[in-house]
């Protein structure tokens, strides 16, 4: 009788490491070098199963989070992009890279490229982007923006759902629009402050004030001559070295 149990015994644990082995050579090996993965989306976690970046083609895009709430992915039209979201310790997003492009049939171009940095609780404060679009604009270099972090962006996100996506009265959606327009002129939704890049074969770098108005201009217009101009509020050119011309003008 002992000696059947032993047998047993025995017969139990070979059947269970071939089966181990089985699992280690073929499915189970998780170091097992795959040449092709398909997938539509992968989400990485940390421990506690918090998304921490999302891949996906367009029609799985991470949809934008903040202060734990969700919002729809065509609210910011992000729909039209694949790529690459990030989210921090909260699971909020934090940036990201998106990226598509195309050509209409009647020749037109259009495209995107943008890799992005967001302060806490707020807006993108860094972004490196290429941008065309179907009316001529070809843009691309590198932008950067000061944010409050106050969470102001966030009630601005929610009035952009209520305003898009709930059943109010024309009486609201104004006030929504002046609510947004509010906290834009008051400086809470920050301000871009810098941009150096090139648009349209004008390669030039931007400084803006505190409330996104152009002040300084470096570029080099369409003849290779190089320019520096210093605006006031209006945007108006004060001074500009050397001698400014109507063509200049029209360049930017």
């Amino acid at each position: 009788m002992l000696r059947s149990k032993t047998g047993l015994l025995i017969l139990s644990h070979l059947l269970s490491w071939l089966a181990v082995a089985y699992l280690f050579f073929t499915k189970g090996n998780s170091g097992q070098k795959q040449d092709v993965i398909t997938v539509e989306r992968v989400n990485i976690v940390n421990d506690d199963g918090t998304l921490v970046m999302a891949i996906s083609n367009k029609q799985r895009i991470a949809a934008p989070r903040i202060d734990g709430k969700e919002y729809p992915v065509d609210m910011i039209e992000r729909q039209h992009f694949a790529g690459m979201i990030f989210f921090n310790e909260n699971g909020d997003e934090v940036g990201g890279l998106i990226f598509n492009s195309n050509e209409l049939p009647d020749g037109r171009k259009y495209g995107s490229g943008h890799l992005s940095f967001d302060r806490y609780r707020d807006n993108q404060v860094v972004n490196l982007e290429y941008q065309e679009n179907i009316h001529g604009l070809v843009k691309s270099g590198l932008t950067i923006h000061d944010r409050t972090g106050s969470g102001a962006f966030a009630r601005n996100l929610d009035l952009l759902k209520e305003y898009k996506y709930d059943s109010i009265t024309a009486e609201r959606k104004q006030e929504i629009i002046q609510e947004i327009k509010a906290l834009k002129h008051t400086g809470k939704l920050g301000a871009e402050r810098l941009f150096l890049g090139s648009q349209n074969e004008i390669p030039q770098l931007i400084m803006k004030d505190r409330s996104g108005r152009k002040r300084v201009r470096l570029f080099i217009d369409s003849t290779d001559v190089a320019k520096l101009q210093f605006l006031d509020e209006s945007g108006n050119v004060l001074q500009e070295f050397p001698k400014r011309t109507e063509e200049n003008l029209k360049e930017l």
